[in-house]
């Protein structure tokens, strides 16, 4: 995956107090306006001590003070997500916060068991409140048994299904063209634009897969999240997660707003700090140095209704998974994870391992926040969304944040 480091900016310390206090004016998804202010490429800073502690591969980071906590404010439980998708899904309020407490435990067991079974594995997904993982072999199904999940036996691995998926990425494509697996039917999905002339090419090219691939149609052209507003002429975008190497605070957000727009303010005019790292396209992440005199890192996700929420680390989605998204443009929303691992051929490039949701986000809303409950676990990218409207059946392609703190080495601001 590529990366490409953009500039080095004025050696200011942070003073301590941005590690430890809990501010409101840099917290996630608020609305971000580059300014052309830091011109000239920069590297970013040394950081003193290495960064993240190895020991926390769960994404998780130092802890906020006790005071900075207590006098915060914030949710910390998913009361607001358990309201939006009781009214989404029809169920009651106990229901849903009934779902999303069985869904975090899903999660982190299928995380290990895919990883554990390996080739035997054909991906995982929830059904009904109910975690699945397909597996190759009986073997493999009674780890699964044992495990607490339900195992179901299919023809395709996921690294077989991920090897057809990349082969037809390989074949000429239109923009809008899509490429996942769907571990619920064990296929490759592509989804195709309604119209294009590299639409046979793809057919052509996965007619020697039979039943393994299926093609879709898709709706409207996939284009990513930047919105031009006026006053800010350079585009806006929002805040993702906030970070720390325990020396310095970052934002992460996505790799397409960070390129070409070296400095950041707020759109109070509060200084931000400088883009220090673009990854874009094939990923979608980028990183922002706060080194504002008067900006704080929070740990917390804006929800636009005067709440918060508390982020206590990440996790990797798996398809079915109720997942909400906050960004400056539209808000707090909620849906689920209908395919990881999606490719995308989008107006701006070609991204990898996207999440991809039914959540509707707009021009703005790049770079914000996708998580459930405290777990971060992905940042907005791309949507099919119809100028300043929602497609009629959204989509929203995520990047994973997990792979942008490996990479950048960093962990969750706050997190216990």
């Amino acid at each position: 995956m590529s990366e490409r480091v953009i500039s080095r900016p004025d050696r200011r310390t942070p003073s301590r107090r941005s590690l430890l206090a809990v501010a409101l004016v840099a917290v996630s998804s608020v609305a971000l306006v580059p300014t052309a202010a830091a011109a000239g490429p920069v590297d970013r800073p040394a950081r003193p001590g290495g960064a993240a502690d190895p020991a926390r591969a769960d994404g998780r980071a130092a802890p906020a003070s006790a005071a900075a906590v207590a006098g915060s404010g914030r949710a910390t439980g998913a009361a607001d997500m358990a309201e939006a998708i009781a009214a989404q899904r029809g169920i009651s309020r106990d229901a849903a916060e009934k779902l999303l407490r069985a869904e975090d435990s899903h999660v982190r067991l299928a995380n290990r068991l895919t990883t554990e079974l390996g080739a035997s594995s054909g991906g995982a997904y929830l059904s009904d409140g109910a975690l699945v993982v397909t597996v190759t072999d009986a073997a493999a199904a009674a780890k699964v048994t044992a495990a607490g999940a339900t195992a179901r036996l299919v023809a395709r691995g996921e690294r077989q299904l991920r090897t057809i998926q990349r082969t037809l990425e390989a074949a000429a494509s239109e923009p809008g063209t899509t490429w996942g697996v769907d571990p619920a039917t064990n296929q490759v999905v592509v989804s195709l634009p309604a119209s294009g002339a590299k639409n046979a090419v793809q057919r052509s090219a996965a007619r020697r897969f039979g039943t393994a691939v299926r093609f879709e149609t898709g709706t409207g052209p996939i284009q990513p999240n930047v919105g031009i507003s006026s006053g800010d002429s350079l585009g806006g975008c929002s805040a993702g997660f906030t970070a720390t190497d325990y020396t310095f605070n970052y934002i992460i957000t996505a790799g397409h707003c960070t390129q070409g727009y070296p400095h950041w303010t707020l759109p109070n005019g509060q200084d931000v700090g400088p883009s220090l790292e673009s990854n874009y396209p094939e990923n979608d992440f980028g990183l922002i140095w706060m080194n504002g005199p008067s900006v704080w890192a929070t740990g917390t996700i804006n929800l636009w209704n005067n709440t918060s929420r508390s982020i206590h680390g990440w996790a990797t989605a798996v398809s079915g998974l109720s997942v909400c998204n906050s960004g400056r443009t539209t808000g707090f929303r909620c849906g689920s994870v209908l395919k990881t691992n999606v490719t995308v051929n989008g107006a701006g490039g070609t991204v990898r391992q996207m999440i991809e949701t039914n959540i509707c986000t707009l021009g703005g809303d790049s770079g914000g926040p996708l998580f459930a409950g405290n777990t971060g676990y992905g940042l907005n990218s791309h949507a099919n969304r119809n100028g300043s409207q929602c497609n009629s059946s959204p989509r929203t392609w995520h990047q994973p944040v997990g792979e942008a703190i490996t990479t950048y080495q960093v962990v969750i601001y706050g997190a216990p």
